[in-house]
């Protein structure tokens, strides 16, 4: 089985790049538009026509921040033919439907999803080679609508990424030797601000591992997040955030991180309740350990990793698949799979759970 995806490449300023994806990508966003329109409820977010009231109470602030990232999102609403307002709703998605603010308007809407599952990250340093690997978990809506973006911005840095087609690219590597990729976290004090994903937009082009801290803790964040890098020198970098504290995790020779705040000065702002995340981190680092005791293959042992089904049954593995049992909206699952290597300028990359999906073999030029 391989899930199909487009691949598009695109250069120039950020709204030229966002113009040239929504055309090339404009059936695949209107369908992805469509489907958070029909199940935006189910998702635990508001009603669709209110998602889109709310989302411009955050347009102002990532404007002044992040006038380019604004900028590129304008022009794929421009080139797919749709308005700005319908794309910013599954831009703002974690602010909608992982809304952490207990002080949120209605305030009974907490995490519906703080129980459940997204992504997993694991970083390694071994055999000469730096890797990080990633299982993107979203809406299962999601999964038939991945494109793979080869981005050349007109300063000349050069991205890839792979992404759902109406979301801006969150995760990727770049020709700075930057690699990243993002955990969902659940912190108490989300505020109206720049939106995470408008965030991980910016990581891509981070120049440095210090560059990309000073650009994850943009001081007008909306909310957390948990932000992983690895560099082409060999270096690993956590960084855990909510909207106003952050800690900094710095690996050895791996890193692995999952939905819930590790480091202790975060553990007290968080809301998660789920279980499965605490399985999921200990069950990779426990592979991870095992792995580098035998001294595997890096790129094989991130594989072994991310196709790993332990807690399938009770919908808690790192290969995630959708259960079939609850409603369309209310499904997530591995809508895709990444294994960057940072020395290499490359990422083998599927659509989908990794178990049952070919990889595809991107280099940067």
């Amino acid at each position: 089985m391989s899930i199909p995806y487009l691949e598009i490449e695109a250069r120039g300023s950020h709204r030229e790049i966002g113009r040239q994806i929504g055309e090339a990508a404009r059936e695949l966003i209107v369908a992805g538009i469509a489907y958070y329109e029909e199940h935006h409820e189910d998702m635990g977010g508001p009603s669709f026509a209110a998602a889109q009231r709310e989302c411009l109470a955050y347009l102002p602030f990532a404007r002044q921040a992040l006038p380019g990232v604004v900028a590129e999102l304008e022009g794929m609403a421009e080139g797919a033919g749709v308005a700005l307002a319908r794309l910013l709703v599954p831009n703002l998605g974690e602010e909608l439907t992982c809304n952490s603010d207990p002080a949120a308007e209605p305030p009974t809407r907490l995490p519906r999803f703080a129980h459940n599952e997204h992504c997993t990250s694991v970083a390694v340093r071994a055999g000469g080679r730096c890797l990080l690997g990633h299982n993107e978990d979203w809406w299962a809506g999601d999964v038939d609508k991945n494109i793979l973006l080869r981005l050349t911005t007109d300063d000349g840095t050069g991205i890839l990424a792979m992404t759902s087609a109406c979301l801006l690219p969150p995760t990727g590597i770049n020709s700075h030797g930057i690699a990243t990729g993002g955990n969902t976290l659940y912190a108490r004090d989300q505020r109206l601000g720049v939106p995470n994903n408008f965030i991980r937009r910016h990581l891509l082009e981070s120049r440095s591992l210090a560059d990309a801290r000073e650009r994850a803790l943009l001081p007008t964040r909306a909310r957390g997040s948990n932000h992983i890098f690895v560099d082409a020198a060999g270096e690993l970098l956590d960084i855990e955030t909510s909207a106003a504290s952050a800690a900094f995790i710095a690996g050895d020779d791996r890193l692995v991180h999952t939905n819930h705040f590790v480091d202790p000065a975060m553990t007290g702002c968080d809301l998660s309740t789920s279980a499965g995340t605490r399985r999921r981190r200990v069950r990779a680092l426990d592979l991870l350990d095992q792995g580098l005791a035998r001294g595997d293959e890096p790129g094989e042992l991130l594989r072994t990793i991310l196709r790993d089904h332990d807690g399938v049954a009770e919908a808690m593995s790192i290969c995630g698949h959708p259960d079939l049992s609850v409603p369309l909206g209310e499904r997530d699952m591995t809508t895709a799979s990444m294994i960057w290597d940072v020395r290499a300028g490359s990422v083998e990359v599927c659509a989908g759970p990794p178990c049952e999906n070919e990889r595809r073999l991107f280099t940067l030029r």
